[in-house]
């Protein structure tokens, strides 16, 4: 499959962030099966769909906590996450810093 394809994919997944996502939706859209866009995106992008997916959300949320200073509760919606603490953890863990750390 061509970086092309994958390229589409991720503008696709992008432009979904605040939808639910998932491979089976995604493999849908690309036309082929789970384990081909899966294995594929991986080898494009050295990152997994799921892994990509997070880090997104991530940053959307992050962005509008340093932009916007809206709750931390509302950033963890923003990324996907329903229990605050996990969402705390995760962008810890991909930032360094916690949440409340980043919101103005």
């Amino acid at each position: 499959m061509s970086l092309r394809r994958y390229l589409r994919i991720k503008d696709f997944i992008s432009a979904k962030l605040d939808k639910e996502l998932t491979i089976d939706v995604i493999a849908r859209e690309a036309g082929s099966s789970v384990s081909t866009v899966q294995r594929h995106f991986k080898e494009h992008f050295g990152v997994t769909i799921s892994d990509f997916i997070r880090k997104q959300r991530l940053d959307m949320a992050r962005a509008a906590l340093a932009r916007d200073g809206i709750p931390v509760s509302h950033a963890a919606h923003l990324a996907g996450y329903n229990n605050i603490s996990s969402f705390t953890t995760a962008f810890r863990k991909a930032y360094g810093v916690t949440p409340k750390q980043v919101r103005v």
